[in-house]
């Protein structure tokens, strides 16, 4: 491994930097719509954030069917078998309107309900039954960008994606911008403002991306949708067998991630404004990592194609070992820069921001576990196709004990905001452990394109 290493660092950083940076982008992004509206106050805020963390648990499930695209790619192209991803790509559009159209009905017909079970404040309900029918639809733009930057990203493609999110995120900044605070014949939209530049902003993503595949005539993309191996059910099975329990997984971990806000909406308006102005800061240090979460599961995945289990042993673990020390020492630099972390909310009051500044401490360092679990799960285990043991680590972390852990803290001891967070991050340290041990068994090292000639 030695003698590889140097090229394994360059490969690396060369796919890392534009998915990292990208991934900061989209997470900066939100951090806008959240900062936009921070002028409105409290409500304003909760609302944005409380409907971006609903619409975050349906689109988190259909990143996990996207990420069996990228899986599949990488694999794929590690055996010299390009030409399968482009039905790959077409199966997995097909199941994505099979999962999405459903949810949209629901959530159009029962926007204020789902709301209502995480506060009990009518101005946070209404204001966020309003953003979500506009920015729920825009999903169906989210999903198409998804698979395609996936698969890209599994050939080793990833400055194009880039480049595209890129433009993508300045029109959002941009209409945000706009259609909030109003001008140029317009008036101030607010929150609704916020979710129609959203929705705006990621269909010219998804035609973007498929206006350039399609003129330059991309390997990845299918010129015909349905072809004789569209009716392969081994195929079909192949692809389900692969994407379920990856779809189980993030759906799971992800409502997850919705119960945690309904526990501090229900505690206050205060408390679920406060976890809805970290919550993107959060995701800023975990998104400087994603990149190397992508790359690690693009390049050991094309060494597992080309049967090279040994090498992908050995970048397993320096990509494992690696990741959380750096985000360590990016959270110390973001606790001394913090003051600019918390100037775009000067209207906010006082106490809310002084009980921010002490939920980013414990933020700041919990993410360092969060980074540790992500390398291992996604760009390790996933890379190989371990996915009902990531499913299996991912339900017994989170449901069965923080989430308890949690509500107990909440509403049987009643315990401050700071050790509420706190004791959410028993996830953490609970998955930490299990992936550890997964990880040795090296079960994951499989070459899923011999599997599936077999």
């Amino acid at each position: 491994m030695s003698n590889n290493e140097p090229s394994s660092l360059k490969q690396s950083i060369k796919l890392a930097w534009p998915i990292s940076l990208q991934s900061i982008l989209v997470t900066m992004l939100g951090m806008s719509d959240i900062m936009m509206v921070g002028h409105l106050g409290d409500t304003a805020v909760a609302s944005v954030g409380l409907g971006n963390r609903i619409q975050f648990v349906f689109l988190i499930i259909l990143a996990g069917l996207a990420s069996g695209v990228g899986t599949l790619s990488a694999q794929h192209f590690g055996a010299g078998q390009i030409g399968v991803i482009r039905q790959i790509i077409v199966k997995t559009l097909v199941i994505a309107a099979g999962i999405l159209l459903p949810i949209l009905l629901i959530t159009f017909l029962f926007a204020g309900n789902i709301m209502g079970i995480a506060t009990t404040d009518p101005s946070v309900i209404n204001t966020g039954t309003s953003y979500l029918w506009l920015t729920m639809p825009s999903l169906i733009f989210v999903v198409v960008v998804m698979i395609f930057e996936n698969a890209l990203r599994g050939l080793g493609q990833v400055i194009f994606p880039m480049f595209i999110s890129i433009i993508a995120i300045i029109t959002n900044i941009i209409l945000n911008y706009w259609l909030i605070k109003g001008g140029l014949g317009i008036e101030p939209m607010g929150v609704i403002g916020a979710a129609l530049a959203t929705m705006l902003a990621r269909a010219l993503h998804a035609l973007l991306i498929l206006a350039y595949l399609a003129k330059v005539k991309h390997s990845i993309f299918p010129t015909t949708f349905f072809c004789a191996d569209f009716y392969n059910k081994q195929a079909w099975t192949k692809l389900l067998t692969l994407v379920w329990p990856m779809m189980l997984s993030f759906g799971v971990w992800s409502l997850g991630t919705f119960v945690y806000q309904l526990i501090y909406g229900r505690i206050g308006t205060q408390e679920l404004a406060v976890m809805s102005l970290l919550a993107p800061i959060e995701g800023l240090l975990v998104s400087f990592f994603f990149g190397f979460a992508s790359a690690c599961a693009i390049l050991v995945g094309q060494r597992l194609g080309k049967n090279e289990f040994s090498n992908a042993w050995s970048l397993a673990k320096n990509y494992a070992i690696s990741a959380p020390i750096i985000t360590f020492l990016l959270a110390l630099i973001l606790l001394q820069y913090q003051y600019l972390v918390f100037m775009p909310f000067s209207n906010l009051s006082s106490e809310t921001i002084t009980l921010s500044q002490e939920i980013l401490v414990l933020i700041c360092f919990g993410t360092c576990l969060k980074v540790f679990n992500m390398t291992i799960a996604m760009g390790i285990l996933r890379a190989g196709g371990d996915n009902k043991y990531c499913m299996f680590i991912d339900i017994s972390g989170m449901w069965i004990i923080s989430i308890p852990l949690t509500f107990m803290a909440a509403f049987y001891f009643m315990l401050p905001l700071y050790w509420v967070a706190l004791i959410a991050y028993s996830e953490e340290i609970i998955k930490a452990v299990m992936f550890i041990f997964i990880m040795k068994t090296r079960h994951w090292l499989k070459n899923l394109t011999a599997e599936s000639m077999a």
